[in-house]
């Protein structure tokens, strides 16, 4: 069996209330016809009066079934924002989660990442000297013979801030670095004479 919805009983009180207020009008027409002296009007007036008083009943028994109703949709609303609530905590619990997953590799690239810098710099220190000591000049203004590290906290500060979202992508810290030593990076075959 379905419940009743309170609109659907708010509907049949309006409608009882719209009987009780045509039989009220027109119990007081017969009421005076019944003090006139008119046959059958006090018959007739208390038949009204016995309905009116069965249409009291059910305008209780309505306006308790109303409130009932009424209670019951609550509780259902209640019941399916909790549900609603719930979802999204889940949802909620499951993010964290991935989130965390994340923070663990972040916290894993950035120790990679403090642990490369020194390298760079080491590494490109180490090549200008061996250079300078096997007589070859650098040429000036080369990107990426110079300031790697820079250039990669660099790009990462752009990552981190959404710049490098406005600029689009640019050359990757290896792509700089092959580039700057291509010379030494190449294959005998393909370095010909220094």
């Amino acid at each position: 069996m379905t419940e009743t919805t309170s609109r659907e009983i708010s509907e049949k009180i309006a409608g009882l209330d719209r009987l009780v207020t045509s039989l009220g009008l027109e119990f007081d027409d017969v009421a005076v016809n019944a003090v006139a002296g008119v046959s059958d009007a006090a018959r007739k007036a208390a038949e009204i009066n016995q309905r009116l008083e069965r249409l009291g009943v059910d305008r209780r028994i309505l306006s308790r079934a109303l409130d009932r109703a009424r209670q019951v949709e609550i509780a259902d609303r209640e019941a399916k924002a909790e549900a609603e609530r719930q979802r999204h905590f889940d949802a909620a619990k499951d993010h964290a989660k991935r989130l965390l997953g994340a923070a663990h590799r972040v916290d894993a690239a950035i120790a990679e990442f403090a642990a490369a810098l020194p390298e760079l710099s080491e590494h490109e220190l180490a090549i200008r000297q061996r250079l300078g000591r096997a007589q070859i000049s650098l040429s000036v203004g080369v990107v990426g013979q110079m300031g790697l590290t820079v250039m990669a906290m660099d790009k990462l500060s752009r990552l981190a801030d959404g710049r490098s979202r406005l600029s689009g992508p640019s050359k990757s810290i290896a792509e700089i670095a092959a580039s700057a030593w291509a010379i030494l990076l190449a294959d005998k075959d393909e370095q010909g004479s220094v």
